[in-house]
């Protein structure tokens, strides 16, 4: 008789409605479709980490996820008049810029003052539907910072020093949005440069919470 009083409650189950509500551990499906590329086609991705960036009037979270492959691709839901769209990331390297789009054309993004148009040369095995032949360099570059932290929900701190890292973002984009290149040059002078996807919300057809 006693033993109905100490057995434990089963913790509830969570229900993920939005890739917003995802936490580390926590797994998404994405659709079947031609339209996305090998490493999301029909893909299951685990969230293994949550950054943040911090621009002058709005916080940007970073869903880190990694596939059965081990291949890292990360994550941005963005709000645009509405309208919610996934943006997927690959980063890349110098010897696939070079590849891509030359590297004495892509200089051209760091060494005029004016805003730059760049041609993908070729299309490079690997980067199936990653990749479209013309972007427009969207502004001059702007400053944010990086939190290798979760914010979501949280007051990121004043204190940028505390563990915040400044970047300078490049942005550029073919005319429809639907490919972007993003560059980020870090204070110590490294740079990052990665190859976005954007896509309708509803390619991820499936949330799972993690164990």
């Amino acid at each position: 008789m006693f033993s109905k009083f100490f057995k434990k409650k089963a913790a509830p189950i969570r229900v993920l409605e939005h890739p917003k509500d995802l936490k580390k551990g926590d797994m998404l499906q994405l659709m079947d479709s031609f339209a996305l590329p090998p490493q999301l086609k029909g893909q299951t991705l685990h969230l293994i980490d949550v950054n943040t960036y911090q621009y002058e009037y709005q916080n940007e979270y970073e869903y880190v996820l990694k596939g059965d492959s081990g291949g890292t691709v990360f994550l941005v839901v963005e709000n645009n008049d509405g309208e919610e769209w996934a943006n997927f990331s690959i980063k890349i390297t110098r010897k696939d810029v070079e590849n891509l789009f030359g590297l004495d054309q892509f200089a051209e993004i760091f060494d005029s003052e004016d805003l730059v148009t760049i041609k993908r040369l070729k299309d490079v095995d690997g980067f199936e539907r990653w990749t479209t032949e013309t972007y427009v360099q969207e502004s001059h570059p702007s400053t944010g910072y990086f939190y290798e932290t979760d914010y979501r929900g949280k007051t990121v701190p004043k204190d940028v020093e505390d563990g915040g890292e400044p970047v300078e973002c490049i942005n550029l984009s073919d005319p429809d949005d639907s490919f972007s290149i993003g560059i980020e040059v870090w204070d110590d002078g490294e740079t990052d440069i990665s190859l976005t996807l954007s896509r309708p919300l509803s390619d991820i057809v499936d949330l799972f919470p993690g164990k």
